[in-house]
């Protein structure tokens, strides 16, 4: 398996994980206008030539840069991968953070939802920590964030 910048002729492989995930239009069609916008760097996973995984990052919006420890912060926009438990979040994971320090970003923010409390174990085995709930400023829902300085 490898990781590699997301091109756009992954782009219907990489929906389909993202329908894997969520189900809810606005953000679905959010996350396609990123795929292709240059606010948004994104990486795929590709095993046997086949896409299992995407993640992306960009520069922390407003409500996320707010709670940052440093002047450059990214956020771990989203990772999502088609399969559990097969290294595909964590080969994405860490591509974030080198990803991240190539583009000269001090920290890494990330929001998880309580409903995902699932997965804040990954994060504390990429190195991140947690700094507290916090809203989310679009619908309220409160979670997570989390910070890794880089």
């Amino acid at each position: 398996m490898k990781a590699r910048k997301y091109n756009k002729k992954d782009e219907i492989e990489v929906k389909n994980i993202f329908s894997k995930y969520w189900t809810d239009n606005e953000f679905l069609d959010e996350l396609a206008e990123e795929l292709d916008s240059d606010n948004c760097r994104f990486y795929v996973a590709e095993d046997d030539n086949e896409i299992v995984g995407v993640a992306g990052l960009r520069e922390a919006p407003t409500h996320l840069r707010n709670h940052a420890d440093t002047k450059k912060p990214a956020e771990l926009y989203i990772i999502a991968s088609k399969y559990k438990n097969k290294g595909t979040g964590n080969l994405l994971g860490q591509k974030i953070i080198e990803g991240s320090k190539k583009l000269k970003f001090t920290e890494i923010v990330c929001y998880s939802p309580e409903t995902h409390d699932s997965s804040w174990r990954f994060y504390e085995k990429l190195g991140f920590t947690k700094h507290g709930i916090i809203n989310d400023p679009d619908d309220g829902y409160p979670g997570m964030l989390w910070k890794k300085t880089l």
